[in-house]
């Protein structure tokens, strides 16, 4: 037995609440924890809010509002919606705290005592829509990533990061970490051409760079850099985190979209934290995965095609299971409401089936090692599959009290609200 730490990457407070993308990853990967505990293992899963940035902040201004109270408005909405999809998570912190904001220019005030943050003059990414500088990776096809607005050339003086100095290191244990291949090529691809970060951002909601006069604000994937370290010992007010906290995180779960910057910027900053005696691991994460993404009628949903799916209008089980059996979880699937209906029908049949009880005696080792199997492999698909199976063949029968309450304990791994 051992003490695993599993955590998804942890979201923005958006003003439309948890979509049905957030369900996928957050209830099936608690799921997975389940599972570990069921196994006699203590798992640490925490949950936080990555809660400064633009989106807040240009909604903000356009209501008259102050970004804040916006984004604290937000961060309940999404509490509420996280205590529906009866989790584990626990929350640990959100980023635009004082607390948290102090380690944050913690880390930028050791980076510049280091040599690794510095200023200079030179010519930067504008962005007019956002009114900020960008940084190169946040530049594509000339564009702003964020808005789509076509990116000017500006020269200012900004702050930058001396994430080169870690170049050779963060190319070299690409050979060791496992992450998936194509995030491990892409990360290689992108580090044979590497410029140092810049990291000054001309926005208010943001966490201010430590320097007397400065106006600047960092930018928040700074924030982002280190929040799995903090989740440790949150409440540390003298340490980021203590060295009997501290633990590796085991699994570490998010979109393939976080390949290159989330991921390599975690990377930089967890080796400079090591290098100075923060932390005892070069490394940030044991394994990295990305789960799938979830379409409706063949596309990615988002309210301007009007095919989103709010996880609001299903019950909180159903909605996992049939997640579950969408697909592998690293590859997604199509949303069907038929498909979903046929899933309600199967626990309906499973209640039924367990609501029964007699002296029939079945054999369910091997249903458990498969299902237990697929669930370690994150083929969710297969154990709903698996447990189809199990009613289909023994629905005749009225199984021991015994037999029936193992089944259960089963089942609740990955759809714990179920009510028998």
């Amino acid at each position: 037995m051992e003490n695993k730490y599993i955590t998804p990457m942890f979201p923005y407070p958006s003003g439309s609440g948890l979509h049905i993308g957030h369900f996928y990853n957050y209830a099936i990967i608690d799921s997975y924890c389940n599972y570990w505990r069921y196994k006699g293992n203590e798992v640490f899963q925490p949950f936080g809010y990555d809660s400064f940035g633009l989106p807040a902040e240009n909604y903000a201004k356009q209501v008259g509002r102050d970004p804040k109270d916006v984004t604290y408005e937000n961060i309940d909405r999404f509490r509420e919606q996280m205590s529906k999809m009866n989790t584990q998570y626990k929350e640990e912190l959100i980023t635009s705290d004082e607390s948290y904001q102090k380690w944050t220019q913690w880390i930028f005030t050791k980076l510049k005592e280091h040599g690794l943050a510095y200023k200079k003059d030179g010519e930067v990414n504008w962005c007019t829509s956002c009114e900020t500088v960008l940084a190169r990776e946040q530049v594509k096809n000339e564009c702003c990533d964020r808005c789509s607005t076509p990116v000017e050339t500006k020269s200012m003086n900004q702050w930058y990061f001396k994430i080169t100095d870690y170049k050779d290191r963060l190319i070299k244990n690409l050979d060791i970490i496992d992450y998936p291949k194509p995030t491990i090529n892409a990360q290689r691809k992108w580090l044979e051409n590497l410029h140092d970060w810049c990291v000054s951002r001309q926005r208010s909601w943001g966490c201010p760079i430590p320097i007397e006069g400065e106006t600047d604000t960092l930018d928040t994937f700074v924030d982002s850099s280190f929040y799995f370290i903090r989740y440790c010992d949150p409440n540390n007010e003298n340490e980021l985190c203590s060295e009997e906290k501290y633990k590796q995180v085991d699994v570490y779960v998010g979109g393939n979209e976080h390949a290159c910057m989330h991921l390599i910027y975690a990377r930089f900053i967890n080796m400079f934290l090591y290098d100075i005696g923060v932390v005892s691991e070069e490394e940030p994460f044991k394994k990295v995965i990305h789960q799938g993404m979830i379409l409706k009628d063949g596309d990615k949903m988002s309210k301007s095609k009007g095919n989103v799916i709010n996880p609001d209008d299903y019950d909180s089980d159903e909605l996992k299971f049939y997640l579950m059996f969408i697909g592998h979880y690293f590859d997604g699937g199509s949303w069907s409401d038929q498909n979903i209906s046929g899933i309600k029908r199967f626990i309906n049949r499973f209640k039924e089936w367990m609501s029964r009880e007699g002296e029939d005696v079945i054999d369910i080792e091997q249903f458990k090692s498969k299902v237990f199997s697929y669930t370690e492999s994150f083929k969710f698909n297969k154990v709903v599959s698996e447990f189809m199976i199990l009613v289909n063949n023994n629905r005749t029968k009225n199984i021991t009290p015994e037999i029936k309450k193992e089944i259960i304990n089963i089942i609740k791994i990955y759809i714990p609200g179920i009510n028998i």
